[in-house]
């Protein structure tokens, strides 16, 4: 649960605590070979507020007003409030390094590795601080801030090149040219693309028909390798700035963490890609960029926690849907990613999709396989949010279901349920007919196959007229009857 603290966090005084580098801190790990990952239940959760701090967190539900009794997500100052304390807690300990949520246990055998647990774990239990399912007990390797730590030292973690080296091979000029966008960006760090590529670029020219031989799948092949290597990747820093770059496509998400180097030039961490389930897939192109900027900071949140990054989207509409704008006044699904998103501390800003070139093809040849644990869990929880919404409609099934038909036999519903999926373009080049949603492009959403915008259900013209009718039952007046309709239902002029 978060609350809607942003006014609040203009005026909280951040913390000035210094992490120490990443590579610092894994190199005391010499001789190490049995280790333990650690990872605290919703860590800040467990930091009690104090009583004349409490009341700066009260928010207004329907059910009354409520105040935080522990450090909720969401405050400015609350990742670097945690980290201190945690290096509190553990900093007269050997063989501990913690960062953000996670406290890495290390030992040169079985035996220390025991013994510098138990007296870590003696310690929680006297803080109260509790754990998660996540944790990792004795192992000879394991994954932490973005390395393979194990007995032959520390590596770079393989699951961070994972979406390069499984890109599937291209099917088309398109596909081609999107491969050639992304190792064009990253031209820089790699002296020989132009030799490497020249075969794949051959398939670009008009005059070519396509053939992909095996020139072509050995200029793939060594595409991939460069851009999955130490010249063109570069290691986590928890003291570089750092950008998220994000995006959407009919079937997939990609991401990619970059990073400033001392030259000024940003070099990737990581990639990250996969397909979008049956659900994600009938979502609005808004919501699927809101699912891709979610999906991406969870999914980095080992490297995120507690930095402030930026978030980069081509979905201009996203940028205030994910930062200004009200959380009592965004529609149903890109409210749960907005409230997911409050543990994290960032900037979103938005460039042209010309320029999100990584993130695009990432998104357009996402990794093959059935979703994680985690990302059904995910879906779950935005649906069963959603599935509240419909359910407190006051109408029956029965209604419902009648208002679905009509818009789905209704020309002007189905061309807005179409700009949803496809995304909307400038008003100049909208039909005279539409111009009338676009102010409102930014809430419509699909439900069960009921166009709604926001949490109110979007009235055909057809059906208006006895809508409004039986919103006159009663005889209130007009102005709680426009009261009654604001809750409900929507229609241009209402």
């Amino acid at each position: 649960m978060c609350g809607p603290h942003t006014p609040l966090n203009t005026v909280v005084k951040r913390e000035r605590h210094i992490l120490p580098a990443v590579d610092q801190t894994l190199a005391m790990m010499k001789d190490a070979k049995v280790f333990t990952k650690l990872d605290a239940w919703y860590g800040f959760w467990q930091i009690p507020l104090t009583p004349e701090s409490r009341p700066l967190t009260t928010f207004i539900t329907p059910f009354g007003r409520f105040q935080f009794n522990r450090l909720p997500f969401g405050i400015a100052s609350a990742p670097e409030h945690f980290q201190r304390r945690m290096l509190q807690m553990l900093e007269d300990f050997e063989g501990v390094i913690c960062h953000a949520n996670d406290v890495l246990v290390y030992g040169r055998d079985r035996q220390e590795h025991d013994q510098r647990l138990h007296c870590v774990l003696q310690m929680f239990q006297k803080e109260g601080l509790a754990l998660n399912e996540k944790c990792e007990f004795a192992k000879s390797q394991i994954i932490f801030v973005g390395r393979k730590v194990s007995a032959k030292g520390i590596e770079a973690d393989p699951n961070k090149i994972t979406a390069i080296q499984q890109l599937p091979q291209p099917q088309s000029v398109e596909d081609v040219r999107r491969l050639m966008g992304m190792a064009n960006y990253l031209a820089k760090f790699m002296p020989q693309l132009a030799t490497i590529i020249t075969p794949l670029k051959e398939l670009l020219k008009d005059r070519n028909e396509w053939i992909w031989a095996e020139p072509q799948e050995t200029a793939f092949r060594r595409l991939k390798g460069i851009l999955s290597s130490p010249e063109v990747l570069t290691q986590y820093s928890n003291s570089a700035d750092t950008r998220v770059a994000a995006d959407a496509s009919p079937y997939g998400i990609g991401a990619v963490l970059t990073q400033k180097q001392s030259d000024n030039s940003w070099r990737p961490v990581t990639y990250i890609s996969r397909g979008l389930t049956d659900t994600e897939k009938r979502y609005a192109q808004i919501e699927k960029e809101a699912l891709a900027v979610t999906w991406a900071c969870e999914r980095l949140s080992s490297y995120l926690m507690g930095l402030q990054f930026t978030l980069i989207t081509d979905h201009k509409f996203l940028v205030p849907l994910l930062s200004t704008r009200g959380l009592d006044d965004l529609p149903p699904r890109i409210l749960r990613f907005r409230l997911r998103l409050l543990r994290f501390t960032f900037t979103i800003v938005h460039i042209p999709g010309k320029n999100l070139v990584t993130a695009d093809a990432l998104s357009r040849a996402p990794l093959a396989g059935p979703p994680s644990a985690g990302d059904l869990q995910l879906e779950k929880e935005v649906e069963v949010f959603v599935d509240s919404v419909v359910s407190h409609l006051p109408a029956t099934d029965k209604r419902l279901e009648e208002i679905k038909l009509a818009q789905e036999m209704d020309d002007l519903c189905r061309r807005v349920v179409n700009q949803c999926a496809t995304g909307w373009p400038e008003k100049g080049k909208l039909d005279p007919e539409l111009k009338g949603y676009w102010e409102y492009r930014m809430d419509f959403n699909l439900v069960h196959g009921l166009l709604m915008k926001g949490e109110r259900l979007v009235i055909p013209p057809q059906m208006r007229a006895e809508v409004l009718s039986h919103l006159h039952e009663g005889h209130q007046g007009v102005s709680k009857c426009r009261a009654r309709a604001k809750e409900s239902v929507w229609c241009p002029g209402i």
